[in-house]
């Protein structure tokens, strides 16, 4: 798979199977550890872990254990079928004894916890485990945790014609609906796959531990099903670190944030010489409204595409969300501005694969945890105002209606009041949890932190781009001293060149 495709996979698109390339990636060959004893659910039976030898991609080996943890596959029936969850334990190398063990909370919803330690956020991991243990769990459904099968069916879409929302969604609705069939049909239970099952699963894995409290530590979905816990099994958490928060009605994104970011990456582009990024893609959008183009994608062997206006606002909104794809889009627009749409088809290729597709763990987890009457009408309100429409929601939340899915009600969705500590960390650049979605949650804790880091993406920068990162991330979990802060980090490096934009891709 390209980094292309890696990236573009890791930027959440609800329900979709975009999260299954991350899994692909993080699911490698593990050894078995013994399954605990089926127990019930008010008393699960004590984790047994065994020597796992830890794998990262560039920090060698680690010594670390492994385990399942059993669980009831609907926690209101716990008498009925169970399921096994993959728990690998980094154990302290330092620290007091006495810090909360941490568990950290992979995104998509679908997203390993164990893939994203073994790679380059290793040394995050790492200078955390210097103060308590740290718990890797692929989430149920996810990654090495029983993920349900693959659903056979997925909707191509044709080169030659280019992508009309409408018509496009009318497709999508269709496919979707077969696989929910197809699940039900191999006996899949859909309604196990919702963040209020998986945020009971956590509890379950403290009393497993044996021990009064967890933190937590949870990235972009994770932070979802974070506050989640924190709402259903608060008195059970000692700490809780938000990166790129989403807050408990914040599933369904609003349009207008990528019109914003757009407007902030375009003053970081004109710095570099890229002048008005805006209104490249306002003019590309027009042309492309006007007469859909033609473009040949240098990474799929030369193939052809039709492409439309709607693609282009697919594409822009979901390069907004992280920094490759941010470094690109200037250079692409300018392209395209110029009537060359070869880099954007591209992009147009790879976001039409991953469109096709679904998995059922994060269908049925966004569907349930839904959105408020008020967002959704607030989200119908701004793609009437935005460049984009809704595509930075799309084929949400409409593909979610009529699929006889759970949902999981206002309560869940309503305003959450804790005194939970709760460290917050957002990127200003973050194209797809801004830093306003903290901002709104602040107030509801009476014990909060904020770091905000000036420059980073939806990725590794917000991880990576400063070592007072993981430093405050650490201390806050270790119950040291912690202030609101605000990091700054290297701002992106646009690609300049048609020709850098290829060598910068994987053949």
């Amino acid at each position: 798979m390209s980094c292309v495709s890696m990236f573009l996979s890791r930027v959440r698109r609800p329900g979709l199977h975009a999260a299954a390339p991350t899994m692909r990636l993080a699911a490698m060959c593990v050894a078995l550890a013994s399954a605990a004893p089926v127990m019930a659910a008010d008393a699960p039976a004590p984790l047994v872990f065994s020597p796992y030898a830890f794998e990262t991609q560039a920090h060698g080996t680690i010594a670390a254990e492994a385990a399942y943890l059993e669980v009831p596959r609907r926690h209101g029936d716990p008498d009925g079928k169970r399921m096994r969850l993959r728990v690998v334990r980094l154990p302290a190398t330092g620290g007091n004894g006495h810090t909360a063990p941490v568990v950290y909370l992979a995104g998509g919803p679908g997203g390993s916890g164990i893939g994203t330690a073994r790679g380059p956020r290793w040394p995050v991991f790492d200078r955390v485990r210097r103060e308590t243990d740290v718990l890797l769990l692929d989430q149920r459904g996810a990654g090495l945790s029983e993920p349900p099968p693959p659903c056979p069916h997925e909707h191509r879409f044709e080169d030659a014609q280019p992508m009309q929302r409408d018509t496009a969604l009318a497709a999508l609705q269709a496919t979707a609906a077969r696989c929910v069939a197809y699940w039900r049909e191999a006996g899949v239970d859909l309604s196990a796959y919702t963040t209020a099952e998986s945020a009971a699963d956590l509890d379950d894995l403290r009393r497993a531990l044996g021990v009064p409290k967890l933190s937590l530590w949870g990235m972009s979905y994770g932070t979802h099903l974070a506050l989640a816990t924190v709402r259903l099994h608060g008195a059970g958490l000692d700490r809780v670190v938000l990166m790129g928060t989403e807050g408990p009605d914040d599933t369904l994104k609003l349009p207008l944030a990528a019109d914003a970011l757009l407007g902030q990456l375009a003053a970081v582009a004109a710095d570099a010489g890229f002048d008005d990024l805006t209104g490249s893609a306002r003019r590309v959008l027009e042309a492309l409204r006007q007469q859909p183009r033609q473009g040949r994608s240098g990474m799929h062997d030369g193939r052809q595409v039709t492409i439309g206006e709607f693609d282009a606002q697919l594409a822009i909104a979901v390069s907004l969300g992280q920094r490759p794809t941010q470094q690109w889009l200037p250079l692409v627009l300018r392209e395209a501005d110029r009537g060359n749409y070869d880099p954007l088809a591209d992009i147009v290729l790879l976001l039409r694969a991953e469109f096709g597709q679904f998995t059922a763990m994060s269908l049925a987890m966004d569907v349930a945890s839904g959105q408020s009457p008020q967002r959704r009408s607030l989200a119908e309100a701004q793609a009437r105002q935005s460049m984009f429409g809704d595509a930075l929601n799309f084929p949400f939340p409409m593909i979610g209606d009529g699929l006889g899915l759970v949902d999981l009600g206002e309560s869940f969705r309503g305003p959450l009041r804790s005194d939970v500590p709760v460290l917050f960390v957002s990127g200003t650049l973050d194209g797809r949890t801004p830093p306003a979605n903290a901002e709104a949650l602040r107030p509801g804790f009476s014990d909060n932190r904020s770091l905000l880091v000036r420059g980073a993406s939806h990725g590794n920068e917000l991880w990576l781009g400063q070592a007072a990162i993981a430093d405050s991330i650490a201390g806050f979990l270790a119950g040291q001293p912690v202030n609101d802060a605000v990091l700054d980090v290297s701002p992106p490096v646009f690609a300049r060149s048609v020709s850098e934009l290829l060598d910068s891709r994987p053949k």
